[in-house]
């Protein structure tokens, strides 16, 4: 892993090259002229730049890859027709030829650029204090250096979920390289990290754009909440505890009182995933007015004539690169069931005479039919996701049925679905976890929700499972990349692709 091997003055470049992106509006690319280390640093608006650099180099990871649809594809449940690379993330076949080509699929394996983000964030927990700016105010100071460590916070998040232990790298001028740490220490580093400085971020900003883009209070306490979920599945014996404070934190976050579950129209649906909405707690901007644009999402394959124009005629313009399987349509909604979700979000999902007509609408948000730019956000985390959360824990605890089963309705109401009138125990986790897949499918949840409660070793709830033998050696997480085992003697692969 190079990032590990860097001296000071290559780690500071490379924390400085974070920063050759400056911003009117939030996230907005402008050059830099000059950007030394004598020159930067100076006031409230280098700050500002070094915060948008970190952003943009955590974006620019999500745009490289499938990273962000390998939450919905691993488990299985779809028709990959000719898409290769994706049936082969699909079965699990990270090793294979389908996923080592050209195409750039194979682009979570190495984690460089998580750590190219982890280091401008380093660099800006460091240097920010140190400003001498009079017109920098204190507020403002603690609320960009809580800012910074939310990023940093949230990418070793995303890559506990890939890798499972990884170095763990907290000074932007350390030199010595570092094993991989195990994934509960590098996530109680990071909540612990998130507990001293979760009170010096704002609850929201006043431009609307800041909205769910960059880093608050509500958005700090709900990754703090998924931590503690992954934590659960993991540490049996410090279960119970977690499953408490994710409940706290997802409480806390609703007494926030900004966050709202808007309705589900046919108007006003597209609104929520477009991003940036009453709904939105955290999300990586996709902006093509900024000048961010992106096409390789799950929009592409899922969508075709009139709303995307498909490359090669492909399937004569009508047909999509990849559909919903029916044996998972009927398992989430089930026949004669009302569900706005299924109404608003599917087009002939059970054609039989042409499959491929099938479309899944939730992400048809579509800039420029002809080149497929997704004009969206990555939905990160979103008030809905939050609800199940804290009604999954609850419902975990034993002794708080009534108030998970509140939550579980306020979800099922807004899609006009019947209200859940069963008991507690498996039955009410089981129509959680249903909800948070129905609610949440094709926003990166679903694999990890599987992995973290053990479903994934459940054929009946995974297409593809692992066999709880695969499960022990990691067969879960991603392969780490060869160069970074090559370049880090410490590094050791995951056990399960290391044959």
């Amino acid at each position: 892993m190079n990032i590990m091997q860097t001296r000071f003055k290559i780690g500071l470049l490379i924390g400085l090259l974070a920063f050759t992106m400056s911003c009117k509006k939030f996230l907005e690319v402008k050059p830099v002229d000059t950007l030394s280390g004598s020159e930067f640093w100076k006031n409230e608006d280098d700050a500002l730049k070094g915060i948008n650099g970190a952003y943009r180099l955590l974006l620019d990871k999500f745009l490289e890859s499938t990273l962000y649809n390998t939450g919905d594809f691993r488990a299985g449940w779809w028709n990959w027709f000719n898409k290769r690379n994706l049936a082969a993330l699909g079965r699990n076949d990270m090793l294979g030829g389908d996923l080592n080509s050209s195409d750039n699929s194979a682009g979570p394996k190495n984690w460089t650029q998580f750590y190219k983000a982890i280091a401008a964030a380093n660099l800006c927990i460091d240097r920010i204090p140190g400003i001498q700016d009079p017109g920098f105010s204190a507020q403002n100071r603690k609320a960009l250096v809580a800012e910074a460590r939310f990023i940093r916070a949230f990418t070793y998040f995303y890559m506990v979920r890939l890798y499972g232990d990884v170095p763990l790298q907290l000074d932007p001028y350390e030199t010595a390289i570092k094993p991989r740490a195990d994934m509960i220490t590098v996530l109680d580093t990071c909540i612990a990290d998130l507990r001293s400085c979760e009170q010096d971020l704002p609850i929201s900003y006043d431009d609307p754009t800041n909205r769910a883009v960059r880093a608050t209070r509500g958005g700090a306490l709900t990754l703090m909440a998924h931590m503690y979920m992954w934590k659960a599945g993991f540490d049996a014996a410090h279960k119970q505890e977690c499953w408490q404070q994710t409940a706290a934190l997802g409480k806390q976050v609703m007494d926030l009182g900004i966050y709202e579950l808007l309705p589900y129209t046919k108007e006003t649906f597209q609104t929520i995933f477009k991003g940036r909405s009453l709904e939105g707690i955290f999300e990586l901007s996709l902006d093509i007015n900024y000048g961010v644009q992106f096409h390789s999402l799950i929009a592409q394959w899922v969508l075709h004539e009139p709303i995307i124009h498909s490359s090669g005629d492909l399937y004569g313009g009508f047909g999509s690169e990849i559909t919903p399987k029916r044996i998972f349509l009927d398992k989430i909604y089930p026949a004669g069931e009302p569900d706005k979700r299924f109404d608003l979000w599917f087009d002939d999902p059970y054609s039989n005479a042409n499959p491929q007509s099938a479309m899944y609408l939730k992400f048809s948000s579509v800039s420029n039919p002809s080149t497929r730019d997704y004009d969206a956000n990555f939905l990160i985390f979103r008030y809905a996701d939050l609800l199940l959360l804290r009604a999954e824990a609850l419902a975990n605890l034993g002794n708080q049925d009534a108030e998970a089963i509140t939550l579980l309705n306020m979800v099922r109401t807004r899609a006009g679905a019947r209200s859940y009138s069963g008991g507690g125990g498996p039955a009410l986790q089981d129509a959680i976890f249903l909800e948070r897949a129905k609610e949440l499918w094709g926003e990166g949840h679903f694999y990890y929700d599987l992995v973290r409660t053990g479903r994934v070793m459940d054929r009946n709830q995974c297409e593809n499972y692992l066999t709880p033998e695969q499960f022990q050696r990691r067969a879960w997480t991603w392969p780490i990349d060869l160069g970074a085992v090559k370049n880090n003697p410490l590094i050791i692969q995951n056990e399960f692709w290391s044959r």
